[in-house]
């Protein structure tokens, strides 16, 4: 290797510990507090870098946050996509996307509380639902689900999700995280128009696959 390919790697390598540093000190930040009450020098005190390198990789902190926010939602969203192969009913795929939140939350508080607390628009990003917006259309144009317009869906959804995720974080035990995500999750297969009977059978067989059984993690080291 040249000396100059030598100095050409170095500092990117350099880049992208310092940027890990930002990353995982605000990680630890906005999980403990509120967006409003974290300050850039918080932020660069608890990644023990200059204050002046935190705009050498971001631009302020609101995208710090974003930055945050999407690398937890696509590893979440990528969870969804392993446990969902092979699945063709919308009903199912969305319940056990929304088991996988859970789960996820469970597992790890600290992402569930940046979340909740600092992503009030994330959540209905379009770029991270699409894969539910295509289980709600499928699930209209098949008459599987009924819904008065996808947008409509796609904001219950997140709501129902949301609610769940702010259970698993407060009461992280196995067993009332489970419950609760069969129940919410069949309280709204039902007002999508399924059967009492099967909306309790789809509800039921994703929390226990995903959450009990832990299927999310499963999935996501093969």
């Amino acid at each position: 290797m040249t000396d100059q390919a030598i100095h050409k790697t170095v500092p990117t390598s350099r880049a992208a510990r310092t940027r890990n540093a930002l990353l995982t000190a605000g990680r630890m930040l906005f999980a403990e507090r509120p967006f409003d009450a974290v300050a850039i020098d918080d932020i660069v005190q608890q990644a023990a870098v200059a204050k002046g390198t935190f705009y050498n990789h971001f631009e302020d902190k609101d995208a710090l946050l974003n930055a945050i926010v999407a690398e937890i939602r696509q590893g979440i969203e990528r969870r969804i996509t392993l446990v969902n192969a092979g699945i063709e009913d919308p009903p199912a795929r969305i319940a056990r996307a929304m088991c996988v939140y859970v789960a996820s939350a469970a597992a790890d508080p600290a992402e569930g509380h940046i979340l909740l607390r600092n992503d009030p628009r994330g959540s209905a990003r379009t770029s991270l639902n699409e894969g539910l917006r295509s289980d709600l259309t499928a699930g209209l144009q098949s008459g599987r689900l009924v819904v008065p317009t996808i947008e409509a869906g796609l904001l219950y959804v997140i709501g129902v999700t949301h609610s769940l995720l702010l259970s698993a974080v407060r009461y992280p035990e196995t067993a009332r995280t489970v419950l609760t995500a069969q129940q919410l999750c069949m309280l709204m297969l039902r007002s999508f128009g399924l059967s009492h009977h099967e909306a309790e059978l789809i509800a039921s067989q994703a929390a226990d696959k995903i959450i009990s059984q832990r299927a999310h993690e499963i999935a996501d080291a093969e």
